[in-house]
């Protein structure tokens, strides 16, 4: 009996194991209340992070997806848990999702792109996993039976409801379905068009007739002109106003538009004067009903919102979190402060932890630095000119007045000059105390040491959280290549980067057997490698390094 619970123990651990994580679940704005039923699983946001990505690197294929992923994740999570608050809209309001549907149809979509080796093997490319694609398509399909059950629930309205939306934005929505109908002829140049047209109103010739014989617009010229029904938006804006503003059977033009200039005959015209109008025609009536029914979502959107958030449960994702959640520099910084210990001291830490730090640094370190040398320069003023630090600001302006005389007046050079290096120092000063606070010396100082020794920590964790990142991706180029940023000067780390570009190279030739296209390239990581200093490097990489010259000395002198 006890080897039997323990055999139904197990394979409880194993049944929990195979689902996926999950991620995050929905709050309150306030979080003080927490909707555990509504939560994302880490596959649903894993294939939806591979979806997405894919079209960010077809627009951008230089995006830095390895640096970018957590806090891209935490934002896909942000779009994602919006539907898990439409959900709870459904719900509270007596919908419930068809759980057996959503299953079925995810089934059926990831079998018909899984099903064959081929089609899986080039998703998995892109999605990692196939449980990732799973969730992306688990998602997609959640997502869509959201989107329609809302949709149902705001298509429950009365014609009445219908016919005021109608007349309340009637001018707006009488310019989408306004229409005429037109025959046109096309040429180069207005003077053409005005001769045309002269032999036209003369009778000289049908419009039909000059359309096929003198139009330039091809298309329209083979049926003697007529282009047909067109709306605002099918053609320019200035022939579709015009031909509007004139009675059927009218002649217009010559107009200017992009294929050239146009002599326009207006064919017909359908103009609606009254909401009731609109609400005749039944295919325009189902177009407003589909806009009215995206106008009450719109409407509704935005209020529902505002009462949700959504909280991290998953531990790999919480820097990246608080990162989003930031609204400032201060905020930033704050989040910096809260994880920097563990990041210098901590052991079996998550990647993303230290990918999300390096993330806050970079942001941090300019703003950082810059704070520094305004408070260096504060000092400068404070140990040069104590006596300013007692001034109020209209006693600044007074002595910036006087010292900008000065400079204009003294007799002596070295006065003028004293007097420019008190005037700026002044000025410095009072953007300063503007940009801070009115500060003694002994508090610059005080701010200043703090800052410095901010930097340095700063500077230390996030070298430590590049080595430990390079620990855990040693063929990463992202990585070396950021490490290589911070420590150009270790000789060790550039011929970490360089033989890791090298490697890559070296791929693609093997790939390709094009060496003139990384001839320049070879040449340079060549020169690199051999001016390091063999004697800085340790012996397995100074082996390395030989091995890597003699290969590209080969590939050379091809």
């Amino acid at each position: 009996m006890k080897k039997l619970l323990v055999v139904l123990g197990i394979l409880v651990v194993l049944s929990v194991s195979i689902f996926s994580e999950s991620v995050a679940y929905l709050t309150s704005q306030d979080g003080q209340q927490v909707y555990e039923s509504y939560f994302l699983e880490l596959d649903q946001l894993m294939g939806e992070y591979h979806n997405t990505l894919l079209n960010m690197l077809s627009q951008n294929p230089q995006y830095d997806q390895y640096f970018n992923k957590p806090i891209d994740l935490i934002s896909i999570t942000d779009v994602l848990m919006e539907y898990k608050a439409m959900e709870k809209f459904l719900n509270d309001n007596g919908i419930t999702l068809d759980a057996t549907k959503i299953s079925q149809e995810t089934d059926q979509m990831y079998n018909q792109y899984m099903g064959s080796e081929s089609t899986k093997q080039i998703f998995l490319q892109f999605f990692e996993k196939e449980e990732y694609f799973r969730g992306f398509v688990s998602s997609l399909v959640y997502r869509n039976e959201v989107i329609n059950e809302l949709r149902n629930y705001f298509s429950n309205f009365s014609e009445e409801e219908l016919s005021t939306y109608v007349s309340d934005n009637f001018e707006n929505l009488k310019s989408q379905y306004d229409t005429v109908k037109i025959s046109r002829i096309v040429t180069t140049d207005e003077g053409t068009a005005n001769n045309i047209k002269s032999e036209i109103l003369q009778n000289k010739i049908s419009f039909s007739q000059a359309a096929s014989e003198n139009s330039v617009d091809t298309q329209t010229a083979s049926v003697g002109g007529l282009v047909g029904w067109v709306k605002r938006g099918d053609i320019s804006e200035n022939i579709f106003e015009a031909s509007l503003s004139s009675t059927p059977g009218e002649i217009i033009g010559p107009l200017s538009s992009p294929l050239g200039y146009q002599i326009v005959r207006v064919e017909g015209k359908k103009i609606y004067e009254t909401p009731d109008e609109l609400l005749v025609d039944e295919d325009i009536k189902n177009q407003l009903t589909t806009s009215f029914v995206d106008y009450q979502i719109t409407n509704w959107y935005d209020s529902y919102m505002s009462n949700y958030d959504f909280v991290i449960s998953y531990e790999p994702l919480a820097i990246a979190y608080d990162i989003y959640k930031a609204q400032s520099f201060d905020d930033l910084a704050n989040v910096e402060k809260k994880y920097r210990d563990d990041i210098l001291s901590g052991n079996g830490l998550p990647e993303e932890w230290y990918v999300s730090y390096i993330f806050i640094v970079e942001n941090l370190l300019p703003m950082k630095i810059s704070q520094k040398n305004d408070l260096e320069s504060y000092l400068n003023i404070a140990q040069s000119y104590p006596e300013f630090l007692e001034y109020s600001n209209d006693e600044i302006n007074s002595q910036i007045e006087h010292y900008t005389q000065l400079m204009d007046t003294a007799e002596s050079t070295d006065l003028r000059n004293e007097a420019s290096q008190k005037e700026s120092a002044l000025r410095e000063l009072q953007y300063l105390q503007g940009a801070y606070e009115v500060f003694t010396q002994p508090e610059i100082q005080n701010k200043y040491d703090e800052l410095t020794n901010d930097i340095e920590q700063m500077n230390e964790a996030l070298e430590n959280s590049l080595v430990t990142l390079r620990e855990m991706n040693p063929d990463a180029i992202e990585v070396i290549g950021k490490l290589y940023q911070t420590k150009p000067d270790d000789p060790n780390v550039a011929f970490d980067y360089y033989a890791t570009v090298y490697s890559y190279i070296l791929d693609y030739y093997n790939s390709t057997g094009d060496i003139e296209s990384v001839r320049q390239d070879l040449e340079t990581i060549k020169s690199t490698l051999k001016s390091l200093n063999t004697e800085d490097l340790d012996e397995e990489r100074a082996n390395q390094r030989q091995q890597i010259l003699e290969n590209i000395d080969q590939l050379l002198n091809q």
